[in-house]
């Protein structure tokens, strides 16, 4: 049973992250033709995903609490069908900007969080079974791009593409809550003692960690930045990069490959990183994926030919594909499982400022006539975190002074 459920919750996140991120950056161009709209606007309904996901993030571990995983992932469907069918019916910025907040709604409700939160409980080696989740998961960010290329070659538009996302996310959806178990169901999440993830230092008193403890320290910030910049590379690449390189001279099907190529590096390094994170401090791939995300950065601000878009694809897959793995599992092990629920959502939600990076890039296109300077801007951003990553260190909880001896005599 644990098997078909994790086929169930990583076919949901496999859809979910086909039908957002990736896809919404390759249908936009014909979207913004054919609507009239400009960049500042199509930029903007990228930020409303970004904002409804980070800002739902919460509401995961709040329904999973009340209603449980399945009660959850049945509000994550809804929410799935309705953001896909009016992204299919838009007409108007307005009915835009409302698909998109749904479909980031949904993001929140049926990925990482309910996914995770049930993996964790089903399987001891929690970083291989994360790891194949999250590579599931990415190879959506795959299929998105090239489906769309596929409808748009068979049907001459894109309104079918978001119907075809409206049919599977009926059936993930229902798969996902006839097989995810009920409130009554969950057994852990309890108070035990959490594992270690990764093969890090044991830190002392790793039971007593709390969620307010762990917001006291600045570990969990430097985590917290790491996942947002991720977050923040995510969303403006995959909303401009197809453009970006269009008007470098790249044909729009090879920009749509890249875009590809890249999530396939990306899944491929989560399944990696899974294994190797059973073996190798999470810290470590956390700084691996911004290295690797910040070359890439660079490649695609300079990109005008396959092997700057090589440079391009390759690093930022590589990077994005061990990012969710390397800031989950760090998590874990600085702070244990048994506030891990709350702090990840905590994470997502402060991560919502990385939405404010496709607004500001497609203002950036319209007063200033390109996303280069945008794309250098991120390279900046990834370095600073980079550096800020290598000089962390594992956080420890305040210690009791002992008593003085005549109190102990007393």
């Amino acid at each position: 049973m644990r098997w078909l459920t994790f086929a169930a919750v990583s076919l949901i996140f496999f859809v979910i992250s086909a039908g957002a991120f990736s896809s919404l950056g390759v249908v936009l161009p014909a979207m913004v033709g054919e609507m009239g709209w400009n960049w500042t606007q199509a930029g903007m309904g990228y930020t409303l995903l970004g904002l409804a996901c980070g800002l739902a993030s919460l509401m995961p571990a709040v329904l999973i609490r009340k209603l449980g995983v399945r009660g959850t992932m049945a509000a994550g469907t809804l929410a799935m069908v309705a953001g896909f069918g009016a992204m299919a019916l838009a007409h108007t910025v307005a009915v835009y900007f409302a698909a998109t907040v749904l479909i980031g709604l949904a993001f929140a409700l049926v990925s990482t969080v309910p996914g995770t939160h049930v993996l964790t409980d089903l399987f001891r080696n929690r970083s291989t079974a994360l790891g194949a989740y999250f590579t599931l998961g990415a190879l959506g960010q795959v299929a998105g791009p090239l489906m769309y290329v596929g409808v748009h070659e068979f049907t001459g538009g894109w309104r079918d593409y978001w119907w075809v996302f409206v049919g599977l996310a009926l059936v993930s959806g229902l798969l996902a809550i006839a097989t995810t178990p009920g409130r009554r169901d969950e057994t852990g999440h309890q108070a035990a003692a959490p594992e270690i993830e990764s093969p890090g230092e044991v830190l002392e008193g790793l039971r007593d960690w709390s969620v307010r403890r762990a917001l006291a320290t600045p570990q969990f910030y430097v985590i917290v930045a790491g996942y947002t910049t991720f977050l923040l590379i995510n969303t403006t690449a995959h909303g401009f990069a197809v453009q970006h390189l269009t008007e470098r001279g790249v044909d729009p099907r090879a920009a749509a490959t890249m875009l590809s190529l890249e999530g396939v590096f990306g899944a491929a390094m989560t399944a990696l990183g899974g294994v190797i994170g059973e073996r190798v401090r999470a810290k470590t791939l956390m700084i691996g994926s911004l290295v690797a995300t910040t070359v890439g950065m660079a490649g695609l601000a300079l990109a005008h030919d396959w092997n700057l878009m090589m440079v391009y694809s390759v690093g930022t897959g590589l990077g994005l594909g061990l990012s969710l793995l390397a800031s989950t599992v760090l998590l874990l092990d600085y702070f244990g499982k048994k506030p891990n629920l709350e702090l990840f959502s905590i994470m997502c939600l402060i991560s919502t400022t990385a939405a404010l990076g496709p607004a500001f890039g497609g203002w950036a296109r319209d007063a200033l006539g390109s996303f280069t300077d945008m794309f250098w801007l991120c390279v900046a951003v990834t370095s600073t975190i980079l550096a800020a990553t290598v000089f962390m260190r594992p956080p420890a909880l305040a210690k009791t002074p002992p008593a003085a001896p005549q109190e102990r005599a007393a």
